[in-house]
């Protein structure tokens, strides 16, 4: 994960391979499937990689699994447990994303998460897959939501919701940690 933890890094690359070959797919299969370059997925799998949140979630959607199932540890997975689990880690101490509940129902995936952001720290997402919707609410600071054409500022108290297939970012723009929620629901798309 872009600045993802260690524990989650790990996860993700021995769900993917076990996953992939599960399927029966090549390493080649898969990165078509997702979207994603052959050598990427081997550096994913290899645990070399920093990959980011939405590359996780194409390479998941790929192999017919929610977005949860790719970063829980192994023993995690079997139990349903180990969440809150902390997916980002920004450099700053404060900021940092923690995915708290994932839902999966058939045809749709709903995820609860919490973020921080340290004053005038940011955020960078790539495009989530075509269908996804993110619904954020400040519960503390101001959160600066820059979409491709057009910036929005949510106060406390305040939501926001867009769909979330085209690159964004959080940015906070004030002088005190910036808390909120958001939730992204995600319909998979058909290969």
């Amino acid at each position: 994960m872009s600045n993802g933890t260690l524990e989650v890094i790990q996860n993700v690359s021995a769900n993917l391979r076990q996953a992939r070959l599960q399927r029966g797919l090549s390493q080649e299969k898969l990165a078509e499937l997702a979207g994603i370059s052959r050598r990427m997925l081997v550096n994913i799998e290899a645990g070399e990689s920093n990959v980011s949140i939405a590359t996780v979630d194409k390479l998941a959607s790929a192999l017919g699994l929610a977005f949860v199932d790719m970063v829980r540890s192994q023993a995690a997975m079997a139990s349903k447990g180990k969440l809150p689990l902390r997916i980002w880690q920004g450099q700053a101490a404060d900021s940092h994303a923690s995915l708290l509940e994932s839902l999966y129902r058939p045809g749709m995936t709903v995820e609860l998460w919490q973020w921080q952001l340290a004053a005038g720290d940011s955020y960078q997402a790539e495009a989530d897959a075509p269908g996804c919707h993110e619904m954020l609410h400040v519960y503390a600071g101001v959160l600066q939501v820059d979409l491709p054409d057009r910036s929005c500022l949510v106060q406390t108290g305040h939501s926001l919701s867009f769909a979330s297939d085209i690159s964004y970012r959080y940015h906070n723009p004030g002088p005190a940690l910036l808390c909120f929620s958001k939730n992204i629901i995600m319909i998979p798309h058909p290969h």
